[in-house]
């Protein structure tokens, strides 16, 4: 029986049942994979900064505090052999700023809310309580998401898209990580959802136990949703400029259209009875928070003071001093000397709006689909727009662009995708238009899933070694985030990353650092060169620490011939090799792209393709040599004159 919406007669009531249904099979299958997963095991170890919310995790479901101590430590042996890789630990300080009076323990330098969330979970189920908690917000999301889009659409268009905008996504990717990434977005989301369902909806049609959602107490539950979700991570704080603005807005309109006579009464209730109270209510819950964090660990910043990150040996693991075990990883203040350097600014900015949208390892294109299907809809008729949906746009494209300017070269988080964008990404699902055709309903799943399917079927693979979800598919042809280049993927394989070439012997050529990108190089032989797979497309960044006037590729052929293409910087050339022949390509190198963060660098993308190919154990009897080869590249730099 279809569930009662109490709508009056002769008025179609919002289906509930498609939501009811999308929500519950999410919660099936992804609450049994969390159940019955088993996790240590399929995670390969932690990813990120797993090891410190896992940690905070324990520490509040089994000891109900946050410090670190010799017991914290031990337990993570129980289920990962490897240590907690990564942690993040804080020495703690009064409240007058003097030292902790306790020095047997530490603070772990994260927010604390996402795994108080998940503590009674990691009480009942162990350490597959943080994905049963993710289980839980994510059926959560699709049923209002479903509920929203059904408000100004018919129900079966709702319930593809809100099934695409999760599934057609990173999201399930982050759903078996023991991160705060599904707890931002699904935060950012129900928030949006608390403010933005009454600007839809209509009373008379909306389901059962959504009255609520009609009155001011929906919007004092987005500033507690909002306020939570900035102490998790404080850019956060940026979304509720939006429904601030909107109250504002509002209250200004309606003051300007009443009558002389009482010229202030009704934009007045909207600032005393919605913007006041809110206001008081995210401060209430994000100052709180901060409080809290202070009066545990006597620092409101629980990424500032004396924070270190640990990877081999961890403190109270042995008697080695403390303070030569981990890495400072303070985060305080603004490095404005690299965000504003005068050389990089404007080519930091100009690249990473483009990464943005369309990059390889981190694009709304590839990772986001259905955000850039709202955004494209959304735009195809600006004018019809409401006020709300432009402020919506614009607090979830800044959470992407506060990073992109403020950490030009890390704004990604690394991981899969853009991982900092979460709660953008959840806010954007507002930006939809209503849509009426399956056609177009279904566009983010196919296009989405072309992009994202084989990351969403084995999210731990894809997670563990996140450098081959771009290797080939549709990825592949987007454009690589050359102000990344310390952070891309490839830099977790030793293998790909780094590799020092040049500086050859009595040459007196510059060295320089080359990163592959795919598994279509074999890697450094012993006089700096490689083989390239045969039949296929290497590619490689080039790093240095000066600018370079050419690019000189000595290229070698095998037992076959073959016609190769060299390619630096945009900048191509196409020769062909008889069989055993050697020849050399060079190629003038551009400017390149600066990237200045501890030292001054520049970097190209360069790829070397070859048509043909061959096994060495098929032609020399002598050769135990089983790769498919394709040509041998010996690459060399020149100097620019000074």
């Amino acid at each position: 029986m279809m569930p009662s919406t109490g709508a009056p007669a002769g008025v179609t009531p919002m289906s509930l049942r498609p939501g009811l249904l999308l929500a519950t099979v999410f919660l099936c299958v992804y609450g049994g994979l969390a159940l019955t997963v088993d996790f240590p095991k399929a995670a390969f170890g932690f990813q990120s900064d797993e090891a410190t919310y896992y940690m905070m995790g324990y520490s509040l479901a089994e000891d109900g505090d946050l410090a670190y101590r010799k017991e914290d430590l031990v337990r993570v042996w129980r289920e990962f052999p490897g240590g907690p890789a990564g942690v993040f630990l804080k020495k703690g300080h009064t409240l007058k700023g003097g030292p902790d009076p306790d020095p047997s323990r530490y603070f772990y330098g994260k927010s604390f809310i996402y795994p108080l969330a998940a503590a009674p979970f990691v009480k009942l189920f162990g350490t597959n309580g943080f994905l049963v908690l993710h289980a839980l917000l994510v059926s959560i999301v699709l049923l209002c998401s479903y509920l929203f889009l059904h408000a100004r659409a018919r129900a079966a268009t709702s319930a593809l898209l809100a099934g695409a905008f999760v599934m057609a996504s990173v999201v399930p990717v982050y759903f078996v990580w023991i991160m705060p990434e599904v707890f931002n977005f699904s935060l950012a989301l129900l928030a949006f959802f608390c403010w933005l369902y009454k600007e839809v909806a209509d009373t008379a049609r909306s389901p059962r136990g959504t009255a609520w959602l009609f009155t001011r107490r929906s919007d004092l539950v987005c500033a507690a949703l909002l306020g939570i979700d900035t102490f998790s991570k404080p850019t956060n704080a940026l979304l509720f400029a939006a429904p601030v603005l909107w109250w504002l807005l509002r209250a200004i309109r309606r003051r300007t259209s009443v009558s002389d006579h009482q010229p202030s009464r009704p934009g007045r209730r909207v600032v005393t009875r919605t913007l006041i109270p809110s206001l008081l209510v995210f401060i209430v819950f994000a100052g709180g928070l901060f409080a809290v964090n202070m009066a545990v660990s006597g620092e409101w910043n629980y990424q500032g003071g004396e924070r270190n990150t640990y990877y081999f040996e961890f403190p109270f693991q042995n008697a080695v001093p403390q303070h030569d075990l981990g890495l400072t990883k303070s985060r305080e203040g603004v490095m404005g000397n690299i965000i504003f350097n005068p050389r990089t600014f404007a080519s930091n900015l100009a690249h990473n709006l483009e990464y943005f949208f369309i990059g390889r390892y981190t694009g709304l294109l590839g990772y986001f689909f259905p955000a850039v299907f709202a955004i494209v809809a959304f735009f195809a008729a600006p004018r019809r727009r409401p006020g709300w949906q432009w402020l919506v746009l614009a607090a979830g494209l800044l959470q992407g662009i506060i990073f992109i300017v403020a950490t030009p070269y890390t704004w990604h988080g690394g991981g899969v995708g853009n991982r900092y964008f979460f709660s953008g990404y959840g806010v954007m699902l507002f930006v939809l238009p209503p849509i009426e055709s399956l056609a177009a309903a279904l566009t983010p799943w196919i296009a989405g899933g072309v992009f994202v399917s084989a990351m969403v079927l084995n999210p731990f693979v894809a997670s563990f070694r996140p450098a081959d979800n771009a290797k080939s598919g549709l990825l592949r042809l987007l454009p690589v985030e050359l102000t990344l280049v310390n952070d891309l993927p490839v830099n977790t394989d030793p293998d790909h990353a780094r590799l020092w070439f040049g500086d050859n012997p009595g040459k007196g050529d510059p060295g320089f650092l080359v990163y592959f990108l795919d598994d279509n190089a074999y890697g450094r032989e012993a006089d700096k060169s490689f083989w390239t797979r045969g039949d296929s497309k290497a590619e490689f960044i080039i790093k240095t620490d000066r600018p370079m006037r050419r690019a000189i590729f000595t290229l070698t052929s095998g037992p076959k011939s073959a016609d190769v293409t060299v390619a630096v910087g945009g900048r191509s050339e196409r020769v062909h090799l008889d069989p055993g022949q050697t020849r050399q390509v060079a190629l003038a190198m551009p400017p390149g792209t600066p990237f200045e963060k501890e030292v001054q660098a520049l970097v190209w993308l360069a790829s070397v393709s070859c048509d043909s190919g061959f096994t060495p154990i098929f032609y020399d009897p002598q050769s135990s040599d089983s790769r498919y080869l394709g040509v041998r590249v010996h690459p060399e730099l020149e100097l620019r004159p000074q």
